[in-house]
């Protein structure tokens, strides 16, 4: 337990850390123009992405994302495609790691990344088409530390239950491919 008490505060450390180097950033407009620019869902999924797959972890950048919403200026209706792009960025590290492996490594790559593709494309499809037509309030609510991380996990368990019935056609797919 001594140990769980321990990584717990390393990771509060860390993320009050992150938060106090991206403090100032909320008073500067350019930092305020980019976060008007991810209301295109498809632009957040790119930057996540793209972001995550630079730095090779999802965890990284979702804890970039998190110290970013202490400025108050990432909304939730930002945060979730960025989050959705976080999910496919991820891949590239398996994808790295089974150059010159064998077929099944290579695989197994493709269906992690076919997994995160297919599900954030139906998800994104599925947000924007809610978020056109209810406008749900707490989308243009700034985002925190907890609904970032629940959204991840939410996205992540719907991800599951779409497509653990499919297992068989990813199978076929990343063969194929």
């Amino acid at each position: 337990s001594c140990s769980i008490l321990l990584g717990f505060a390393t990771l509060m450390f860390g993320m009050d850390t992150m938060s106090n180097a991206v403090e100032g950033l909320a008073q500067v407009e350019a930092f305020q123009q980019m976060f008007i620019m991810f209301k295109n869902p498809i632009l957040g999924v790119l930057v996540g992405a793209v972001l995550t797959a630079v730095i090779q972890s999802s965890s990284a950048s979702v804890g970039i994302l998190q110290a970013l919403s202490a400025t108050g200026q990432v909304t939730f209706g930002a945060a979730v495609p960025i989050i959705m792009g976080q999910n496919i960025g991820t891949c590239v590290t398996s994808l790295i790691s089974s150059v010159g492996a064998n077929k099944n490594a290579k695989r197994a790559a493709v269906v992690h990344l076919s997994f995160n593709i297919i599900g954030t494309v139906v998800w994104l499809v599925v947000f924007s088409i809610i978020s056109k037509v209810f406008s749900p309030v707490i989308l243009d609510k700034p985002a925190t530390y907890l609904g970032i991380a629940v959204v991840h996990t939410i996205f992540n368990v719907l991800c599951t239950l779409l497509l653990l019935p499919m297992t068989s056609l990813l199978e076929k797919l990343a063969i194929l491919l």
